[in-house]
């Protein structure tokens, strides 16, 4: 009889190390596939790790039983063109060229398949290193219809919409679901010239 209590005991031991663990493995996992954003929901929430990780996983949820498609290669050439045409647009004209980008991005998360409802929380599933940007350049273009921007924070706008373009164009989603496996920070030279302060 001893045996059995010292292999309960064991087993009940291992049960409770894994009950400990599991919540600190899913924080590792969210914080590695939001990025910034696991961050910034956590401040949102006030500092409820509890809360926030709620609201990501109702993100995760969001694109269950979507199916994102990966761009094909004419299409990736093509929008990488549209690309560098904007940012040769930017010299003569900043707002009008962050606002092509702009659309330019919306037009490939619709191709995709991200769903228009719930989109900033969708794409930051999958880029989440690259939300921050998206949200700061939103940002800036809501503020450039009602004021005058600057020539810089258009081009920090038009920047962090071309980041996240090139990384929609570049990831890989499985077909028949959504698990896409998070594409890493783009480390290839950007297409054409940087946009500069003019």
């Amino acid at each position: 009889m001893s045996v059995l209590v010292i292999l309960m005991v064991c087993l009940l031991a291992v049960v409770a190390a894994g009950a400990l663990a599991a919540p600190r493995l899913r924080t590792r996992r969210l914080r590695e596939r939001f990025g910034p954003e696991y961050s910034r929901a956590v401040l949102g929430h006030g500092g409820d790790v509890h809360a926030a990780e709620r609201e990501l996983a109702d993100r995760l949820k969001l694109l269950r039983g979507v199916e994102l498609t990966p761009v094909d290669a004419a299409e990736r050439e093509l929008t990488e063109r549209e690309l560098a045409r904007i940012q040769e647009l930017f010299v003569d004209d900043p707002g009008t060229a962050a606002a092509d980008a702009d659309r330019l991005l919306s037009a490939l998360l619709d191709k995709v398949g991200y769903p228009e409802k719930g989109r900033l929380g969708a794409v930051s599933v999958h880029h989440g290193e690259f939300v921050p940007g998206y949200r700061a350049a939103r940002s800036t273009l809501e503020r450039a219809q009602a004021t005058r921007t600057g020539t810089e924070e258009l081009r920090t706008a038009l920047i962090a919409l071309r980041e996240l373009t090139l990384d929609v164009l570049r990831a890989e989603y499985p077909a028949g679901r959504s698990r896409a496996v998070r594409p890493g920070r783009i480390t290839a030279a950007p297409a054409g010239p940087t946009p500069s302060a003019g």
